[in-house]
């Protein structure tokens, strides 16, 4: 049986998120992995032309403070039952953190949800899913967004690795 400790899961809140999010929870089970649950509060550009020093203080704060109650809120979507969970906001590029936040962390597997590809805005900007699985050097999973999670076929009894896209 595979033997995971740290297992991420990276959310930005969205329906595909949650997919994310119970296949992790899933394996942080059958595992007794602690489950990180990350947020990355991406930075406003601009914001200092807009606002002045305190306004934007008071801007960032209710950001965070916003991130916080959301991110309960998303966790709280799962039964905690059983498993220990860590949930976590770091200010900064999305798919850095996230990369940045599982090496500190010794995590060993990263699941992820992919969101699809919007046309040509995905080859000018690319996305994060793509970005995490192209620079981790830790497993990573990606779930495949509209794609119902199955949850009676997820066995861990395999020790064949592979990579593994939903």
């Amino acid at each position: 049986m595979v033997n995971f400790q740290n297992i991420l899961v990276p959310t930005d809140f969205s329906v595909n998120s949650v997919q994310a999010l119970e296949f992790g929870h899933l394996l942080a089970k059958q595992t007794r992995a602690i489950l990180h649950v990350l947020h990355i509060i991406e930075p406003v550009y601009n914001a200092n032309q807009i606002l002045d020093d305190f306004n934007e203080k008071r801007f960032e704060q209710a950001r965070v403070l916003d991130a916080e109650e959301e991110l309960r809120r998303f966790v709280n979507k799962i039964s905690t039952q059983g498993i220990d969970i860590i949930e976590a906001l770091n200010p900064g590029k999305p798919h850095e953190q996230i990369l940045n936040y599982a090496r500190k962390n010794h995590v060993d597997l990263i699941v992820i949800a992919s969101h699809g590809w919007t046309g040509l805005s995905h080859l000018i900007t690319g996305n994060v899913a793509n970005k995490v699985l192209r620079y981790s050097d830790i497993p990573t999973i990606c779930i495949k967004s509209n794609v119902p999670l199955q949850k009676e076929t997820i066995s861990l009894r395999n020790t064949f690795a592979e990579n593994w896209v939903g």
